[in-house]
């Protein structure tokens, strides 16, 4: 069976994506089959035809099907009803015209087959892949020896292997080991059976068997594995160009693999770009192997050109990077630079996989630890850029101030990527431009995604010192018009995974096992762009085997005593027999709910009652049987909620929502009457106002918040001590602004002092009648936070001469444990004042007993309320 598409092209006539070699209108189907799309897209791709778009019509027999002669993203398009199509394949006629005058008839061909589980396709617009329904952007190696051990590599970022082996019956128990493992962890497989085909490398004679008993094998190992969950793609032959085997030969196996298995693609790797287009009718998936150095690494992107030029929106084009060296004509392996310039060439220049050439375990092939750590590297960089890398949208034109440094810009999802590649062992300046358009033109600031820094981004370009042989990714960000599903209030860091320093790691959680017994060392945790509910990531898990996956845990958040909390988070899991079992727990409370996932996204929660405080309550969640999940929006939202904001006449506006619709929600102020809430109330002094739910008459969640109304709200305050810079809340006004902290000591709200008394002056502009003083601090002795032994309050009319009103001792005992707040309240004696100065002793020395003894102690202050 043909590669689909091959007779529409003219030899000797150049094609590619998004290039200026492009020629003549080329027509193609948007996939190489379809299964469960809901349109036959045909498009065609008018290259850089000076005349303009063409007009592109489609039939069937003699009736029209569709028309267009616009173009949309840069493409003719025209969609046809999926339904219409029976399976197999259907013949479509189609024909390109000018000025109402026909000026090509030609054929096209339709696939339609029924849905498979493995299933893998082309996106023919792109050069993708597609596998389990999602874009698919495959970063692997050619491995042999211990096979089944390289399935680790997955926890690194692969996502695919290529083993060389042996074929025959007596070692199939180990390519069955291997392909089985590799589906547990989510590891794809390139599988060879190169072996079958043609004579051996390199002149050997191959196997000592006849051709039919090599073909009956390769028929064999077809129908063992073509509905294995690990199978990309089958590797039907290696280097044939160099090797002089005929075109024939491989036209043959590859239509001989395609009618036992229609649903893979076929890969051939090629050495030779004059005799790439020999071999057109041979294989789906085009690779190229130069392996250039220790030579100038020009040759990548002569090759990756070449069989772009030749194959888009034909076949996948793929690079074979090399990653070997100190053998044969190679006197050295590649450095870590020149493994990352190669490899950017690839992607600057089109290609849509990488496969190194090679790896082994225990440092065999590449040598160097470093070697093999670049590619690492890249392999997660790859993944959080695959949104991109297979974006079907148009891009703009990019160009570099220096021909040695490559640039391309993708766009994804209205967010545009650029990537630049210096080739020279040299490090230089270089401006970036973009051709005008669009809204990028009014963007001022580009993210350099692996690099965790910003520069400007003016009038559509940017400029950055490149370092010798490396490259830069730039992110610039277009305006989301998505609305955040995060609820205001939710206490969690990053909760939509968005927020990545290093490729592919949310920043925000830890990890360990799920059950230190059970963990499988090949479970993931990754950020994946290619699904998600909200932004751009979320964040996927790979549990290998029941009880052998990770667990993710966030940082820590502060849950206050009596009130309730909605945990939530929305899931869905990767299509399987026995859908997976998600567990979101919280530890502290201790309590947690599991529930079995969808392949559809869903919001999953509970309800959380917190019966005591808890200042590093840890929410965590994992895969508890194996299968792969998708997790994004992970909150923890106090319900009800209870908010306040002050105002000008130094009142506090109360204000209560609530995420459970149809409930009931009533408050009361202080140990006052129930009321059914309405609308935001005002309260005039201090007082706690409690929320309580009530669903079906009953009631479900509650909250309570203290709202500090008080004569000091919102006045200037002098500090004579100084707090420590990394503990600075807002500043001296942190001690009047009304927002109390909480019972985590880095929660941005307190001051903190260490191993020196606290001074403050607080100005009540005006002259008042000064009652009782409550001051709030931080007991935390097992962070070195202790409450001051003595406390004293000061009035003054004229903030020069200032009285004793009254002294405190601290008689409240200091232990280790959980952390509380304590409020230590001193008498104003009804003393006419507008200054007063509350002075709070240093505790000293950390005594015996205590964590971190013989060092300075902390005070940690946050609210001074005068009533």
């Amino acid at each position: 069976m043909k590669t689909l598409f091959a007779r529409l092209l003219l030899p000797g006539l150049l094609f590619a994506a998004g290039h200026a070699h492009a020629q003549q209108l080329k027509v193609f189907s948007k996939y190489n089959y379809y299964t469960t799309e809901k349109d036959v897209i045909i498009l065609g791709d008018p290259g850089n035809d000076p005349a303009g778009p063409p007009r592109l019509s489609v039939y069937k027999s003699d009736e029209l099907l569709g028309a267009t002669d616009s173009l949309a993203n840069g493409l003719l398009r025209i969609r046809l009803p999926l339904i219409a199509f029976v399976p197999g394949r259907t013949t479509l006629q189609y024909t390109v015209s000018c000025n109402d005058k026909v000026t090509r008839r030609d054929t096209i061909d339709i696939i339609r087959l029924r849905p498979k589980a493995n299933e893998v396709k082309i996106d023919l617009q792109t050069g993708g892949l597609i596998a389990d329904g999602l874009p698919f952007f495959p970063f692997g190696f050619y491995c042999g020896g211990n096979v089944l051990g390289l399935a680790n590599e997955v926890t690194h970022g692969f996502t695919h292997m290529a083993p060389y082996q042996s074929n025959l019956p007596e070692t199939f128990a180990e390519r069955k080991a291997y392909m089985d493992r590799c589906a547990q962890v989510g590891m794809r497989v390139a599988y060879s059976v190169n072996s079958l085909i043609g004579s051996g490398h390199n002149g050997a004679r191959g196997l000592p068997l006849t051709e039919e008993e090599k073909w009956q094998i390769l028929k064999n190992e077809i129908i063992a594995f073509r509905d294995h969950p690990a199978l990309l793609a089958w590797y039907i032959n290696d280097e044939p160009d160099g090797q002089g085997r005929p075109p024939a030969l491989l036209e043959k196996a590859y239509q001989f693999v395609h009618e036992l298995d229609p649903y893979h693609p076929v890969s051939i790797v090629f050495m030779l770009p004059p005799k790439f287009g020999l071999y057109r009718h041979s294989m789906d998936i085009a690779m190229t192997d130069p392996y250039p150095i220790p030579g100038p690494v020009n040759m990548v992107e002569e090759h990756v050109q070449e069989l772009d030029k030749l194959y888009a929106h034909e076949k996948s084009v793929w690079l074979v990077p090399q990653a070997f060296g100190g053998q044969e004509m190679w006197a050295r392996e590649p450095t870590p630079k020149e493994i990352r310039v190669m490899t950017y060439i690839g992607l600057v220049n089109g290609a849509k996989g990488i496969q190194y050439y090679t790896h082994a375990a225990a440092n065999l092939n590449p040598q160097s630890v470093a070697a093999w750590s670049a590619c690492s590297d890249m392999a997660v960089e790859v993944q959080q850029m695959a949104g991109f890398l297979l974006s079907d949208e148009a891009a703009p034109a990019v160009t570099s101030s220096d021909p040695q440094t490559l640039v391309r810009a993708f766009v994804h999802n209205g967010d545009l990527l650029i990537l630049a590649v210096n080739k020279e062992n040299k490090p230089k300046s270089v401006r970036i431009r973009l051709a005008p358009g669009k809204w990028w033109m009014d963007s001022s600031i580009a993210r350099l995604w692996f690099e965790n820094r910003e520069l400007g981004f003016t009038g559509g370009g940017l400029e950055d010192m490149i370092d010798a042989m490396s490259t830069r990714v730039y992110l610039v960000k277009g305006v989301s018009k998505e609305q955040s599903l995060i609820y205001p209030g939710n206490l969690t860091a990053n909760p939509g995974f968005e927020t990545i320093v290093s490729p592919g790691l949310p920043i925000g959680s830890n990890t360990k096992m799920s059950f230190a017994k059970k963990g499988d060392p090949a479970a993931t945790f990754f950020a994946d762009p290619r699904q998600h509910k909200e932004g751009r990531f979320s964040l996927r898990l790979t549990t290998p085997v029941d009880s052998g996956g990770s667990r993710i845990r966030l940082l820590p958040i502060v849950l206050k005593a009596g009130n309730s909390y909605r945990v939530s988070v929305w899931a869905r899991a990767k299509k399987q027999d026995r859908m997976p079992l998600l567990r979101i727990g919280v530890e502290g409370p201790r309590q947690e709910r599991s529930f079995t996932l969808s392949d559809d996204w869903q919001q999953y929660s509970f309800l959380l009652r917190s019966d005591s405080s808890w200042s590093a309550a840890i929410v965590n969640i994992d895969l508890v049987t194996a299968g792969t999940a998708w997790v994004d929006g992970m909150q923890v939202n106090a319900d009800p909620v209870v908010s306040y904001s002050i105002d000008a006449a130094k009142k506090a506006l109360v204000s209560l929502n609530t995420t459970m619709n149809g409930s009931t929600l009533k408050y009361r102020v202080n140990d006052g009457k129930e009321i059914v809430y309405t609308k935001p109330f005002l309260v005039g002094k201090a007082a706690t106002v409690q929320a309580r739910l009530y669903a079906g008459g009953q009631p479900s969640a509650q909250a309570a918040l203290f709202v500090p109304v008080n004569k000091a709200l919102g006045r200037p305050v002098t500090l004579a001590s100084t707090y420590a810079p990394q503990y600075a809340g807002g500043g001296a006004v942190s001690l009047t602004d009304g927002l109390m902290a909480s019972t985590a000591f880095k929660d941005n709200k307190w001051l903190g002092f260490l191993g020196k008394e606290v001074i403050a002056t607080i100005d009540l502009q005006g002259t008042i009648t000064v009652g009782a003083v409550n001051i709030n601090f931080l007991c935390d002795v097992n962070s070195g936070i202790f409450l001051p032994p003595d406390l004293s309050l000061y009035t003054s009319l004229n903030g020069k001469d200032f009285v004793l009103a009254d002294r405190s001792v601290t008689t409240i005992e200091q232990r280790m444990g959980e952390p509380s707040l304590q409020t230590l309240r001193l008498d104003g004696k009804k003393v006419k004042a507008r200054y007063i100065r509350v002075v709070a002793a240093a505790f000293g020395e950390i005594p015996e007993g205590y964590l971190f003894k013989g060092t300075q102690s902390w005070i940690f202050t946050d609210e001074i309320m005068v009533e």
